[in-house]
Formats: C-alpha cells, sequence, structure tokens
C-alpha cells in the first residue's frame, strides 16, 4: 500500500510540475531547455536546485528532477551534483516532515557516493548528519549510532573539534532513547569536552536536560533550560531551532508534573519561533506541538478543542483519514497524534471513533517497523507498540460486552496477532522471497553474502577473546545490509493478515486458543471451527505474570525437587494456572488444540496442567489436560500462515547423536538408547559423534524430511544465544541460514532447545524458533533440562507414531501418554518434569517417514513392541533417584 501510494505521490507531482511550470518565470524554464540542449546535467541539475530553494512551495519541481533527467552522471562534477540533488531531496522531505521518505533520499546518497567514490562532496555535512539525526527521529537508534560514529570517526578532532560535538550531542539522544544513560551522559561529556561554538554547546546543553527528563529528574531539568534560554541574546534563523527545542522541553517537564497553562506557554514560545524564521519549513516539529497543545486541552476536559487541535496537526502531516487510510505513513508523531485523538474520543464516551484512531496509530507503527533493518530494533517498538495495542483492545472488548457483536471478537485477534512473533513472520517471509528470487539477482548474492559474513562474525565474537573488531565489523555489515535490503522493504510488508485469513489458514478441527498478555489484564481469545467464540479476559495481569513465573521456577527451571517433595502444592499451582486460562473454554475429550502462547507463558507446556482441583495422591491418576486434548504451539498464527505455503519436497529421516560427554567423553547411555530405538524403527541415515559438525548438519537440514539432533544445547555469553553442542564445534542460533530445501520437521531431543531470552512482544529467542524463521514447518524442542531416559523413551514411542504415518503433534501426543500409561518404578516419574519437557512448535503434520523395513504390521508391532522394552530398560537408573531429584540430564 505504501509503494503504491508513492508513486501515486510521484505521479501527482509530475502532474502538478505540468501545471506549475507557468508559475516558473520565463527565463527559468528557458534556460533549463538550452541547458538540457547543450547536454549540460551538472548546471541543470543546479538550476532546478537553486529554484526550488527559492521556491520552496513547488516541492514537487525538486522531488521530480530524477524523472526529468535524460541520462546519468558521467563526469566527477556531474556526480557532485547528482549528490546535492540527492541531499536537497532528503532535506526538502525532512522540512515537509516525511522522515521516511527523508531517510531513503539520504541512503540513495550515501550509496551513491561509497559506489562513485566522489571525494570532492562533504558527504560527512550533507549526508551523514543528516541521515543519523533521521534514523533518531524514526527510532532505529542502532542505526543512527553506527552512522554517528563512523562519522566521528572520519573528522580531524583538530579541525571539527565542533562538528564532532554536535555529533556526541546527537549520539547521546540515541542513547537515551534506547535507555542508555550512563552512555548519553558520557555522550555529553565527551561533547562538553571538545565544543568551543555557543551554538553547539547551547544543543548539548539541552540533550542533558533531556537526559535528565528521560531519568525523571524534572526540577534540575528545568533549571538548565531556563539557564540556557537566557543565554540566548540574538535569536535568528540559526539560533532558534535550538531555542524551540528548549521551549519544547520544559513544556514536556511543566506536562509531567501537570503545570497546563505553564506547558501551554512553553508550547506557544516554540511554535512562535516557527512561524517567525520557518514560514512553510519545520512541519514535523509543528504538528507535534499542535498536538501536544490538543493534549492540554485534552488533560482541561476541553474535547472539541484537543480534537480541532489533532485534526491540524494531522493536515499538517499531510494525512486525511475521512478520504483514505493510505495516506497514513511511519511516522512516530503520527502514532502519538492518533493514540491522542482516540483518548478524546474515550472521553467524549465515543469508542467507536477512539478504536478507529488507535487503530491507525497501530497501522503507523506498522509502517514505521517496516522501514526498520535490525531485528532488535524490530522488538523494541514492538514492545512499545504492545501497550497500545492493548488499550486497543480493552475498547474492543468493553464494544462486545455492550453490544455482543462478534466483529469486536475478531478485531481482537487481529489487534493481538499485531503484537505477536512480527520480526519471526518477517524472518520466514524474507526466506521464502529470497529463495523464489532469481538467481541473476546480483542484489541479493551481495545480500547473501553480507549475511553469511555476519553469521561468521557473530561466531568469532562468540569464540574468540579480541572482540571489539568483530562487534566493529558485524555493526558494519548490518548497515550495509539495511542499504541493500532497501529494494526489498517494499516486498515484505511484514502487514498481519486479516481475521478472515487467519482464521481460513487454520486447520479443520482444530481448536485454537491465542493469549494477549497485558499489564492491565491477560485476554485468552477462544477459536473454534475457524471463528472467534469467546474471549476469557483475566484481571490484575503483573500479578499473573508473577504467579507464572514463580510456578515455572520451582517446579521445572531448577529441577523436579520442589514437585516431587510437595506434590500437592504442586497440583494446587497447576490447576489454578489451568482454571484461569481455561475459564469458560469448553475443551471436549480428544480433540485438537493449538495454543498461541505470550510473554511468560512460553515457557509453559500445557500438557502436564492439572484440570480438576480435587487432589489425590498417585501421580499416574491425575486428571492431566494432556489425557483430554492433544496440544500443539504456534508462536503466531501468522507465521503458520506463513510457513504452511511452503511445500517442502524431502523425503527421508536424518539423525545426529553425540553419545558421549565431550567434557570427559563418557557416554551418554540415554543417547545411545534413544539412537538405537530410532534406528530399528525409521529408515534414514543416522551419524554419531566425531561424524557430528556443522558441514553434516547442513547436508542433513537440505536432505531430509525430518531432522533428528541429540546432544547437549544451552543458552551461551552474556546475550544467552541459544546453542547446539557438537562435541568439537558449537552451532549458534545465529547461524541458521536460509536454505532452497529444509525439513518438515526437526526433533531437538536435547536441553532448553525452546528456551531462551524473552523479547516482549515478539516471543522466546530460542534454536526452535530459529528453524522456524528458516522455513522449517515444525520443530519438536525441550522447554528445560530433559531427563535423558524418559525423553530417550518418549522420543522412540514419537518415532514408532511418525513411521505409522501420525503427524508430529499426533505422534508426540500419543508417546507421552504411552508414558503416563505404563508402569514406573516410582511415582515420581509420572509428574510432569519427567515427561512433559518437549513440545511441538508449528504446522501439525506427517513427517513422511519410511519405516526401517517392509515387514507385515503384525511383525512391526512386535518389533516396535521389543524397541519399547529395550528403552524402559534404561529406566532402571531413575530407580536410585526416586522422589529426591534426578542425576542423569542432558544439559
Amino acid at each position: 500500500m505504501f509503494l503504491q501510494l508513492k508513486r501515486f505521490y510521484l505521479a501527482f507531482c509530475l502532474l502538478l510540475c505540468g501545471i506549475v511550470a507557468y508559475a516558473q518565470d520565463a527565463k527559468t524554464v528557458k534556460q533549463l531547455a538550452a541547458l538540457k540542449q547543450q547536454d549540460n546535467l551538472a548546471e541543470w541539475l543546479y538550476v532546478r536546485i537553486d529554484y526550488a530553494n527559492a521556491n520552496p512551495q513547488q516541492q514537487a519541481f525538486l522531488l521530480t528532477t530524477q524523472q526529468q533527467t535524460w541520462r546519468r552522471p558521467k563526469t566527477t562534477e556531474e556526480q557532485v551534483a547528482w549528490l546535492t540533488l540527492l541531499s536537497s531531496q532528503g532535506y526538502n522531505w525532512l522540512l515537509s516532515g516525511d522522515i521516511l521518505q527523508s531517510i531513503s533520499s539520504y541512503e540513495d546518497a550515501y550509496s551513491y557516493f561509497r559506489r562513485y567514490k566522489v571525494v570532492q562532496f562533504d558527504v560527512v555535512e550533507y549526508v551523514l548528519k543528516p541521515l543519523g539525526n533521521n534514523y533518531t527521529r524514526l527510532g532505529d537508534y542502532e542505526r543512527a549510532i553506527y552512522i554517528q560514529q563512523k562519522t566521528i570517526n572520519s573528522l580531524d578532532e583538530k579541525d571539527n573539534a565542533d562538528n564532532i560535538a554536535s555529533l556526541y550531542s546527537n549520539m547521546a539522544i540515541s542513547y537515551y532513547n534506547m535507555g542508555r544513560y550512563d552512555a548519553a551522559d558520557q555522550s555529553v561529556a565527551k561533547g562538553i569536552k571538545l565544543v568551543k561554538d555557543a551554538q553547539v554547546r547551547f544543543s548539548l546543553t539541552n540533550t542533558l536536560a533531556d537526559i535528565l527528563v528521560q531519568e525523571n529528574e524534572l526540577k534540575p531539568a528545568e533549571i538548565l533550560l531556563n539557564k540556557n534560554i537566557a543565554t540566548q541574546k540574538n535569536t535568528n534563523k540559526e539560533t532558534a531551532y535550538g531555542l524551540m527545542g528548549s521551549y519544547t522541553t520544559l513544556g514536556n517537564i511543566h506536562l509531567q508534573i501537570n503545570s497546563l497553562n505553564k506547558a501551554q506557554s512553553e508550547f506557544n514560545a516554540a511554535l512562535l519561533l516557527i512561524a517567525k524564521y520557518y514560514p512553510g519549513d519545520r512541519l514535523r516539529e509543528k504538528a507535534y506541538l499542535t498536538a501536544l497543545l490538543g493534549k492540554i486541552y485534552r488533560l482541561q476536559h476541553q474535547p472539541q478543542k484537543a480534537l480541532s487541535q489533532f485534526n491540524t496537526a494531522l493536515q499538517i502531516l499531510r494525512v486525511n483519514t475521512s478520504q483514505s487510510t493510505s495516506n497514513i505513513y511511519g511516522e512516530n508523531k503520527l502514532v502519538e497524534i492518533f493514540h491522542e485523538k482516540a483518548l478524546t474520543y474515550l472521553q467524549l464516551n465515543q469508542p467507536e471513533l477512539a478504536l478507529e484512531n488507535m487503530r491507525y496509530a497501530l497501522l503507523a507503527t506498522d509502517k514505521i517497523r517496516k522501514e526498520f533493518a535490525d531485528n532488535k530494533t524490530k522488538e523494541r517498538l514492538q514492545q512499545e507498540g504492545k501497550e497500545l495495542a492493548e488499550e486497543a483492545i480493552e475498547v474492543a472488548y468493553s464494544l462486545f460486552a455492550k453490544s455482543a457483536d462478534n466483529k469486536y471478537l475478531d478485531l481482537i485477534l487481529e489487534i493481538s496477532e499485531q503484537t505477536k512473533a512480527r520480526t519471526l513472520a518477517d524472518d520466514i517471509q524474507k526466506t521464502y522471497h529470497d529463495l523464489a528470487a532469481s538467481k541473476s539477482d546480483t542484489t541479493l548474492r551481495k545480500k547473501l553474502a553480507i549475511e553469511r559474513a555476519i553469521a561468521y562474525n557473530e561466531r568469532l565474537l562468540m569464540t574468540e577473546k579480541n572482540t571489539a573488531q568483530y562487534q566493529k565489523k558485524i555493526d558494519a555489515l548490518k548497515f550495509d545490509l539495511a542499504l541493500l535490503n532497501k529494494k526489498y522493504r517494499e516486498v515484505n510488508t511484514g502487514v498481519v493478515s486479516s481475521t478472515a485469513q487467519l482464521l481460513a489458514a487454520s486447520l479443520p478441527n482444530v481448536h485454537v486458543v491465542e493469549v494477549f498478555f497485558g499489564v492491565r489484564y491477560v485476554y485468552v481469545i477462544d477459536m473454534k471451527n475457524k471463528t472467534v467464540t469467546n474471549i476469557n479476559r483475566i484481571p490484575n495481569a503483573l500479578q499473573f505474570r508473577e504467579q507464572l513465573t514463580r510456578f515455572m521456577d520451582t517446579y521445572y527451571r531448577n529441577g523436579p525437587a520442589a514437585m516431587t517433595n510437595s506434590p500437592k502444592m504442586f497440583y494446587q499451582a497447576s490447576h489454578a494456572i489451568y482454571a484461569a486460562l481455561f475459564k469458560n473454554i469448553a475443551l471436549q475429550k480428544k480433540e485438537k488444540l493449538c495454543i498461541v502462547p505470550d510473554d511468560v507463558l512460553g515457557y509453559l507446556s500445557f500438557d502436564g496442567l492439572v484440570t480438576d482441583d480435587k487432589y489425590q495422591p498417585a501421580p499416574s491418576l491425575w486428571p492431566y489436560l494432556i489425557r483430554k486434548v492433544s496440544t500443539t504451539y504456534a508462536f503466531s498464527l501468522n507465521t503458520l500462515v506463513e510457513n504452511k505455503t511452503y511445500n517442502h519436497n524431502q523425503s527421508g529421516f536424518s539423525g545426529l547423536f553425540v553419545t558421549h560427554d565431550a567434557a570427559n567423553d563418557k557416554p551418554i547411555i540415554a543417547v545411545k538408547n534413544e539412537a538405537s530405538a530410532i534406528e530399528k524403527l525409521v529408515k534414514g541415515e543416522y551419524l554419531y559423534d566425531e561424524e557430528v559438525n556443522t558441514a553434516s548438519f547442513f547436508n542433513a537440514f537440505q536432505n531430509s524430511s525430518a531432522l533428528h539432533i541429540s546432544t547437549h544445547a544451552y543458552l551461551s555469553g552474556a546475550n544467552k544465544e541459544p546453542t547446539l553442542d557438537f562435541g568439537k564445534e558449537k552451532l549458534f542460533l545465529f547461524e541458521l541460514l536460509a536454505k532452497a530445501n529444509k525439513p518438515k520437521l526437526v526433533v531437538l531431543s536435547a536441553c532448553r532447545t525452546a528456551d531462551g531470552e524473552l523479547a516482549k512482544g515478539e516471543g522466546i529467542i530460542s534454536l526452535s524458533r530459529g528453524f522456524i524463521a528458516i522455513g522449517t514447518a515444525a520443530t519438536i524442542s525441550g522447554l528445560w533440562n530433559v531427563n535423558d531416559d524418559a525423553v530417550a523413551h518418549i522420543v522412540a514411542n514419537m518415532y514408532a507414531g511418525l513411521a505409522g504415518g501420525q503427524s508430529s503433534g499426533t505422534a508426540l501426543h500419543n508417546a507421552k501418554l504411552a508414558w503416563l500409561n505404563s508402569s514406573q518404578t516410582s511415582d515420581a516419574l509420572y509428574m510432569p518434569y519427567y515427561w512433559d519437557s518437549l513440545v511441538l512448535m508449528g504446522v501439525d503434520e506427517p513427517a513422511q517417514l519410511q519405516a526401517a523395513n517392509n515387514w507385515p504390521l503384525a511383525t512391526k508391532l512386535f518389533v516396535t513392541f521389543w524397541v519399547v522394552l529395550v528403552v524402559l530398560a534404561s529406566a532402571i537408573i531413575l530407580q536410585k533417584e526416586r522422589i529426591t531429584g534426578v542425576k542423569t540430564y542432558r544439559f
């Protein structure tokens, strides 16, 4: 939609150019025609730039210059003129308030500069500095800091002290917006040490005040700003912008402490500076200040005046939702304006209009994230947008409660999906796009080469001692990748599917339960027969989050002791969670259930939840959820939609087994038993110990319908990077790169392969997620440190089901049930810690495995029976463990 709008706008500009040509003086028209006749491209470009600067109201004249040129630049002089055009267009877009288009122009200029190495052009002043500031305005702080540091490194400190000090001021803004206040303070200190120019010092002081505001040190910030303003004796066009910033920050301070009249005065002072010194320019700042005055009216309970201000702000930013939502673009200020407008409609008791404007705000947020290059940046935006999504869901929920209109239930699902695994869906979409692209696409080849280089340097960062040099390389490569990805941003829209598409993608006869975890409430969305049937709202979300975290820490993350020593307490705690989540949700016996978790619920396997409050001492008889339904999981419905579209053509099985502990070369007996049991059931390629490495892994990955990995797994380094241990080698999450062929199912028979850091609004960054990101339809992985013998038994039974044609989710479900229905050496072994670690994430389909032989069915069942007995033999080890704990674990 944004691409279509952009094309429409350019076409409109071309038409407008034809109309305004009459307004251009005859001398300019004649001069341009003559220069074109002379093939004097450089001078022709400068004439257009000069004319646009002298006539800022004719913006389209400058912005459509490329469409009017008759050839590309050839000489150095022409290349300098071309760069001047691109940077002028970037500045023009900035003044008009369109940050995304401004960034695009500056990025084009920087790419052109690097390609042709036009050293005669001052790229620092006219491209790098404004580009870094634009990244900050957009909220892409990682790229902002990278480009700011790169600019500082390119300048000589002796000759450019004030330039560098100004850049440190900008860098501090990026840091404090990321919450890195120490780094922000350090940047300001570096700038103050260098600064000579009074205006740069003024800017640094403003930035220091902004940092104090972010740290809630409002009074010191106010004193600092008032002193700063007092130093401005003679205001002019050069100094007015910084002064405007001081008044704006002062106004925000007074707004926070509810001194509304003072805030109003400061904002009006800032607006007067824009009117006097930048008439027709600084539209973004003008719109923001206009909206802040609207916020004051809202807080003063003058909603009509507030709405008038917000509508004026939208007009300044060229947005008119009464005509079409297609003119909404990615801009932080737009998000704030729509949000404020929604709050005003709530004040007027018009929830429908409030909800509509909240959705506009979410749409603007979506269009911002599309421009972000780094996943960490996207994840941060996802977190910031989640509170807005919760407000929208609350309004929709109240409207449903009043009207019983199911359209609000559908809307809640759609908004919930806007907050879930969006970066993962982007990665899946990017994977398929890259694989489908032409092999002759040179840009794509460069992009893939950079991705491989990033993975290589990230590996060195994890494994080598001198890490600073690798981090610098990674930052540079990521920036290069972002520039190359510009061409693909318009292809990978990242737009959430409509409710109809999401529900249509659901498998038939699957009961779906999706959870949205907010700050105030938890919403449990119940879907059946491709219809949203009910919403269960759980109050006190933060308290429920603490309850879940305490439950997981007590009974799973710290081993089985608490569960086995206090079974009744576990039983009651488990049932309390089940009762809260499934209140008013009717689960039918033997139906398939798909859970789309959120927040800390991603660490929980639902199979082991207790469904009845009547405690009985024998865990083998406990009413676990698994006895009622077969459960699988998904990061989001959108990711299911994305991955279901891909046809996995591979067949066959590959198994990678590390049967010895590399640290002491002791055999891991359970892994040997697991491998032996699977080999008797499934035909395929089996690799052991020294044969298992990254090369054999990627070969197996590309040539299997199902890939089984049985080894150690853990979280590495300060960033807790999910890691598979192949003995002499390690495989990190970031090394999972897209391949043309991939398995339908990856089984990660190891500890914590579904575990990882929680990115709020995105999900758990795990190995399981990494395989889904590169197109694997489904993974089976472990949430906590598994018991080797229990897992070996369950995995063997699961493969018996897979070889018999069962879907992966059904096979895992039946294997867990077989454990519960079998005789164990201790009652403790019936508790969920032992049998419930493995979960299926993704599409629940058959893996198309071939049985190890073609014997008759009766013979197969006979062999399966003896295989299970072999696996059960390994459980003898558990006789010594009983209730006090577990000794044999795969960490």
